[in-house]
């Protein structure tokens, strides 16, 4: 956003101070100031001229002989600019005079007509870029006056980052920027000149609808005639060049200067064409001509200014070409708004028409604001001299929310907040100056907000702070490091045993882990034909089929299974995640599980294979997150279609059930893919809570060699292993220092033979081969008082 400095100087003193601390300031209190440029403007020696004769010159269409009345001499020219018209007035430079990118103005002849100088657009004086018509000048300044002697020569130009004033729509107004410069620099800052609008009360109400107030918090329009088209005061039209707006006539040039003044937009409709004025949505499907002609496709939903059934605006971007101002229009009717910020910014957004209006409303401009804005159009269009008779009282509907707004801080919450103790009176100043009322009586801060700064803007006590630290200066806040406690960090075994079982599975065996939803799918529970029972029941589910939340994880697996067949041929996954059971009416328990499933097509592995290896990462899991040793027995709950008891063990630490493995049912695989091989298993992983990190206990070697001893056992297969490891446990002798399971083997005859290794040894001597027989012989005779045989 531009920022004029002249026109900011019309409200408070700054002519002592550099353009560069300004920015600098600025910068450090409010809002970004991204750079700042120089404006030059070339009005010296160029005078005030009146066009007394404007001659056509053959065969040249688009040249005029042009004679300019300058007071005291008249001059001729030839000019091409398509505006140029009898009894105006324009800006003449003659020869020698040098105008903007050093242009020396000369003596010509052109179409063989002498040129005794030029006359200037706004370019040529430096006012802006715009080249295309030369400049107009109020029929009231006399011929032959010096431009210079109205017109400032220079200004500079602030250029402030549009992001960081989205919260502040107080400042996309030079007024509002002047009271930010003026609290900053501890000046004065001039009341605007507004019109008393209370003098029309005794007039009649313009008839004025607000279908929603939460769509157009309020409306104001004021009706007046006698108007005409007259060209703009210069102070106007240098301002609005200066911030990179076309001056184009005076009634378009008030509702522009006051949208750049108090960042308040402003629109005139030709009150003859109006009866009375209605704000609601289009209502349908449809379309609307906007003031530049072109033909825009609305939704239902687009909010219009309508004049009883006709659309005459799209409200808070632009209006419409059925009710336009024209040179003919003599009775006006001036609007002033509050529109929906986020309504605004949709359809703008969505029509690609982001008006200078639209991206003011789309900012949360105070409502207060739209009652200003009237009030100074009136107070401009007379200093422009024109005198309209108003027709009409100031009519509104809606909340102008024109009252201050309390808040009451305590000195201790303020001075912590900030971190340093401000002067009670530096602090009620620096509010007062940005035109807050601030009191601080018994250790507490009372404020009152003003009706100019948004509610989305200052609204808590954190933003009073902010207020006064910013412009107290955040340089000036000496930085101290906080003064707290160091504590050790607390370690978590739960989250720490999570991670480790984590890296284990998918560092180690390849798992993926994923995170599936807290509850059920109804739809695939029927599919797979599992009824979980009671359940906790969603009163607010994302779906009528996902109101029970889950009281296992595996139902969840399997889908995720399905849905990755087509993918891959064989995948790991599993999750660490909650699940939920009922305790009595109003009750639960939520505890974490640890879920995994291991998917191969069915020609791709041996079944038994598959299932020993899944059996075996669980064995590394356990021993990586030091929770025991697990056994294996074949379970007898059949309470899921998953689990039956030819194809499920249940996992035992310590003689406690922990969880379970199983193979899939051919029933419940083929509902996820034909020839699919599913090995599930499924832990209570809030069970394994033995401490995580034991403490080393070191054990020496023995500087003597041992030995070791195979055994051969024969055991039936279909008997538990871990009752076979249970009997060998018994087992104790004086120089057997461990065993270990190495391998089995199936026989002819069905039986099964299990392979254990027993070392031994001793840490006062090497054993002789006397000692090595009879630990031999006192195994054998173990084996024989257990009903166990060797495999011979």
């Amino acid at each position: 956003m531009k920022i004029s400095l002249e026109w900011v100087s019309q409200y408070v003193d700054i002519s002592d101070l550099d353009p560069a601390v300004i920015a600098d300031k600025v910068t450090m209190s409010c809002a970004e100031v991204e750079g700042y440029t120089q404006i030059k403007r070339t009005v010296d020696g160029v005078l005030v001229g009146e066009i007394i004769s404007v001659e056509k010159i053959p065969d040249k269409t688009d040249l005029n002989l042009v004679t300019v009345d300058c007071g005291q001499a008249k001059y001729t020219t030839v000019c091409s600019a398509p505006n140029v018209k009898l009894n105006m007035k324009s800006a003449f430079a003659l020869a020698g005079t040098i105008l903007n990118d050093d242009i020396t103005v000369s003596e010509t002849e052109m179409a063989g007509r002498r040129s005794d100088g030029i006359l200037c657009s706004a370019k040529e004086l430096g006012f802006s870029e715009f080249h295309e018509i030369i400049l107009e000048v109020p029929n009231s300044i006399p011929n032959g006056t010096l431009l210079s002697r109205l017109v400032p020569r220079t200004d500079t130009i602030l250029e402030i980052d549009n992001k960081s004033l989205t919260h502040r729509p107080d400042l996309w107004g030079h007024y509002g920027v002047a009271r930010e410069i003026a609290a900053i620099f501890s000046r004065d800052l001039k009341p605007l000149d507004l019109d008393d609008l209370t003098a029309y009360r005794q007039l009649p109400e313009y008839s004025v609808t607000i279908d929603d107030l939460q769509e157009c918090p309020c409306y104001c329009c004021l009706e007046m005639r006698n108007i005409s088209t007259r060209i703009s005061p210069l102070f106007m039209q240098w301002r609005l060049h200066a911030v990179g707006q076309r001056s184009i006539d005076l009634m378009v040039d008030l509702t522009n200067y006051i949208m750049f003044e108090l960042g308040q937009p402003t629109h005139a409709f030709d009150s003859s064409k109006l009866k009375e004025i209605r704000i609601a949505p289009l209502g349908k499907k449809g379309t609307f001509t906007t003031l530049d002609n072109i033909k825009r496709d609305m939704l239902a939903d687009d909010l219009m200014i309508w004049n009883k059934k006709e659309p005459i605006a799209l409200a808070g971007i632009m209006g419409g070409q059925n009710s336009e101002v024209t040179p003919v229009t003599t009775k006006l009717l001036l609007e002033s708004a509050n529109f929906k910020a986020t309504r605004i910014r949709r359809t703008a957004t969505r029509l690609g028409l982001q008006s200078e209006a639209s991206q003011r409303f789309e900012k949360n401009q105070p409502p207060v604001n739209a009652k200003k804005a009237i009030g100074r159009f009136m107070s401009l269009i007379k200093e422009a001299g024109m005198r309209p008779e108003v027709i009409g009282c100031f009519s509104f509907q809606g909340d102008l929310k024109e009252d201050m707004r309390p808040l009451e801080i305590s000195l201790e919450f303020f001075n912590k907040k900030i971190g340093m103790n401000i002067p009670e009176e530096k602090i009620t100043g620096i509010l007062k100056s940005l035109g807050f009322q601030a009191v601080i009586e018994h250790e507490k801060l009372t404020v009152e907000i003003p009706p100019h700064r948004s509610q989305a803007d200052i609204s808590i006590p954190e933003d009073i702070v902010e207020e006064t630290a910013r412009v107290y200066g955040y340089d000036n806040i000496e930085p101290e490091m906080p003064d707290i406690v160091i504590m050790p960090v607390v370690f978590n075994e739960k989250l720490e045993r999570e991670h480790k079982a984590q890296r284990i599975l998918a560092l180690a065996h390849n798992f993926i882990e994923i995170h599936s939803y807290a509850w059920f799918d109804s739809r695939w529970l029927e599919q797979i034909g599992y009824d979980p029972g009671p359940t906790l029941v969603l009163k607010n589910p994302s779906a009528e089929s996902n109101s029970r939340l889950r009281t296992t994880i595996i139902p969840n697996l399997l889908s995720a299974v399905k849905h990755n067949i087509l993918h891959r041929d064989s995948f790991n996954l599993f999750e660490i995640g909650r699940v939920f059971t009922p305790k009595g009416k109003d009750d639960r328990t939520e505890t974490i599980n640890l879920a995994g499933v291991s998917f191969a097509q069915g020609k791709k592995k041996n079944l038994e294979d598959h299932f020993r290896q899944i059996k075996g990462v669980l064995e590394d899991l356990i021993e990586v997150i030091g929770s025991g040793r697990l056994v294996f027995e074949i379970s007898q709950k059949t309470d899921a279609p998953w689990r039956s008891p030819d194809k499920c063990l249940d996992i035992i630490i310590n003689k406690e059930k922990i969880g379970s493995i199983g193979i899939l049912p051919s029933n419940i695989a083929d509902v996820i893919g034909p020839n699919s091989q599913v090995i599930w298993f499924e832990l209570e992983f809030d069970k394994l809570n033995k401490q995580i990190y034991p403490t080393p206990q070191y054990k020496a070697s023995s500087i003597y060699p041992g030995s070791w001893l195979d055994f051969s056992i024969l055991w039936e297969p279909d008997k538990s292993f871990a009752k076979l490891e249970e009997k060998l446990s018994k087992f104790s002798q004086a120089v057997l220092e461990r065993s270990e399971f190495l391998y089995q083997y199936i026989l002819q005859d069905g039986q099964a033979s299990y392979t254990f290794r027993y070392w031994i040894g001793s840490k006062e001597r090497t054993l002789s081969g006397e000692e090595i027989d009879a630990f031999q012989n006192d195994f054998i005779n173990f084996l024989k008082s257990e009903d166990l045989k060797l495999r011979q």
